[in-house]
């Protein structure tokens, strides 16, 4: 069985839609092999469940007081845990089950920056990874794309850079997507192509993975990332890969509903973005952390919550934060 802790407060429509996805889970958890941890305020949980038939005896309540508001910033929640009682939030909470052996994995579709910050100052990092990246996986036409990071490291280095491609192998593989080839996100694939950082970084990444045995592929273009046929893996900065990223979802929406208009029926290519947004492709996993941590999109629906544990629960069953570690252990 795997125990995946979940942010009762969590995202836009918190505690509700946790709630429904909580009581879905539930009617095949026992087929799933998944126990479930509500972290939240237990008088709100126990009511959320009651309310819609289920048995609060059937999950583990674990308390914790409020949520962290999307105005504060993440690092003076989490850093001051020991002084406020703010600092008890569901985030760090939840990131405690884990460390503590509670749970396998946690789980919040709340404040992505606090999420993050509570996994690496309460988990840890794993030796070999000195910074985290956030890391999505992208429906694309040919094959799955894991992007990172798309968000949890702004500004990334050299080092940094390779070590997100080490780890980003080995959550595609996770993910089943076997043997990806690895791509370095800039604004041309010809070599000497984008600024000082990525023309450095694949030098540094030609000979690093290639030395591990792994497919670099070099630098790949931003529509690459859609098309999933040049590279499975595809590494940038946290801040440019933020922007790609709701780049894309932006796109999305304005083409399906785009296509809705013309055919006078928005319902196939609606459900078209709701299946990309669903299971494997639902958040994002937090890499270089020493406990699973799955962060999702704060507007989530029910269904996309529950896709975000199911990634955490694969994410435990497939060992990726042993893989991880043993990909950075083959860097040069």
């Amino acid at each position: 069985m795997t125990t995946v802790a979940l942010d009762l407060l969590g995202g836009d429509g918190a505690p509700g839609v946790v709630a429904d996805a909580t009581a879905t889970l539930l009617a095949v958890a026992e087929h799933q092999g998944l126990r479930l941890v509500l972290v939240g305020p237990v008088d709100v949980a126990r009511s959320q469940l009651i309310a819609r038939g289920v048995d609060p005896d059937r999950v583990t309540l674990l308390p914790a007081p409020c949520a962290v508001s999307m105005d504060v910033q993440p690092l003076d929640v989490v850093r001051t845990d020991a002084q406020r009682e703010v600092a008890e939030t569901t985030v760090v909470v939840a990131a405690r089950a884990v460390r503590d052996g509670i749970a396998d994995a946690w789980v919040s579709v709340g404040h992505t920056g606090a999420s993050v910050a509570a996994a690496v100052l309460t988990l840890g990092r794993i030796s070999g990874m000195h910074k985290p990246a956030l890391a999505v996986v992208v429906p694309a036409l040919a094959r799955p794309v894991v992007l990172l990071d798309v968000g949890a490291t702004p500004s990334a280095s050299v080092s940094a850079l390779t070590q997100f491609a080490f780890a980003g192998a080995a959550f595609a593989r996770a993910v089943g997507v076997e043997s990806p080839a690895i791509g370095l996100l800039t604004i041309g694939s010809e070599s000497g192509k984008g600024d000082e950082l990525r023309i450095e970084a694949d030098a540094q990444l030609a000979a690093e993975l290639t030395a591990a045995g792994l497919n670099y592929v070099g630098p790949v273009e931003g529509f690459d990332i859609t098309r999933g046929s040049i590279a499975q893996v595809i590494v940038t900065d946290g801040f440019t890969g933020n922007v790609v990223l709701k780049s894309i979802e932006g796109a999305a929406a304005w083409s399906a509903h785009r296509i809705g208009q013309a055919y006078g029926d928005p319902g196939p290519a609606r459900g078209v973005v709701r299946q990309a947004a669903s299971g494997s492709f639902a958040g994002g996993l937090v890499l270089g952390v020493d406990g699973v941590t799955v962060v999702g999109h704060g507007a989530g629906t029910a269904a996309q919550v529950i896709g975000c544990v199911e990634l955490a629960q694969r994410a435990v069953e497939q060992n990726l934060i042993g893989n991880v570690r043993d990909a950075l252990e083959t860097q040069t």
